[in-house]
């Protein structure tokens, strides 16, 4: 997890999709419509305005430049499909001011809806990492009657040209925060570094940081700081002060109250608890913050759920 803000590498068909097991995935966003098929475990999706619990089978969409937060009590598995409006461009441009208002979809209260979604997503995943001949086109065929059955079905509202902009320019100082976050986190870190370095209000920026993570910057940094620590937990032999330090504790009792804020225990509970998992609990939560499986490793997980 280097940058919170995804710059997504397409094929040249402007879409891509992966499988990721996910334990937790801090506040971020990216330019693309991203749809989610749940495969297996249960997640919470945190978005501006909202917070959701989703499980096996269930189905969230993510709108471009929308900020959201993931979070597993254990990895989770995602089949993702990332598609930049580009993708439309030729022949339904209008797509990049359509902003979804349904984003989250249930199996157990939108079975159609959710059977539908589930059925072009799987079969364009099969068709995406076998790579067979011929197989960017019926992706690309795929990818259109997945969005046209979304369109024809969801609601959606359309967004002005000065929203999207604005969006887009959001997006920006948004990547450059979280980068700079990413970069630093280990280290003092004040808000009014990074307002200086903006060139922006502290007060305003304040405000923004609230506006588009909903959260404080203080508590965004808590949860950078409190995921790397808990990989120095189970990765290494590290002592609990030296952890501390390193992930820009200032204050071992600071690292102790933030950590069992994050996850229900102190770091040393947590790391004690870990040794006594049978071995297969172990390597899931040995996972970082997310893992993405080789086409490979994609063919034969699908096979083990779908066959």
């Amino acid at each position: 997890m280097r940058e919170e803000y995804e710059v997504i590498s397409h094929n040249n068909a402007n879409f891509h999709l992966f499988l990721v097991k996910i334990f937790y995935r801090s506040p971020h966003i990216h330019r693309d419509y991203e749809i989610c098929l749940i495969m297996d475990g249960e997640v919470c999706l945190i978005t501006q305005d909202k917070s959701v619990s989703l499980q096996k089978n269930d189905i969230f969409i993510i709108n471009p430049f929308e900020s959201h937060e993931i979070k597993a009590g254990s990895p989770a598995l995602i089949l993702s499909l990332q598609v930049s409006p580009s993708f439309f461009a030729a022949f339904y441009p209008q797509i990049k001011y359509i902003y979804l208002d349904r984003t989250h979809l249930c199996s157990a209260d939108s079975p159609s809806e959710c059977r539908y979604i589930h059925n072009y997503v799987i079969e364009l995943a099969y068709s995406f990492f076998k790579r067979e001949p011929l197989y960017e086109l019926k992706c690309a065929s795929l990818v259109n009657q997945l969005f046209f059955y979304i369109l024809r079905h969801l609601p959606f509202h359309e967004i002005s040209d000065k929203e999207r902009i604005s969006s887009k320019t959001r997006g920006k100082r948004m990547q450059n925060i979280t980068q700079y976050i990413d970069e630093h986190y280990s280290e003092k870190l004040l808000l009014s570094d990074i307002a200086e370095r903006e060139d922006m209000d502290l007060y305003y920026l304040s405000h923004f940081f609230k506006d588009n993570f909903g959260m404080s910057f203080q508590n965004y940094l808590l949860k950078i700081r409190c995921e790397r620590a808990r990989r120095l937990l189970l990765l290494t032999d590290y002592s609990l002060l030296d952890i501390s330090v390193s992930c820009g504790f200032s204050d071992p009792k600071y690292f102790n109250k933030g950590f069992q804020q994050q996850y229900g225990y102190t770091p040393k509970e947590y790391r004690k608890n870990f040794k006594k998992e049978d071995f297969p609990i172990q390597q899931n939560h040995l996972l970082s913050t997310q893992e993405f499986l080789s086409n490979s490793s994609s063919l034969i997980t699908l096979d083990r759920y779908y066959t």
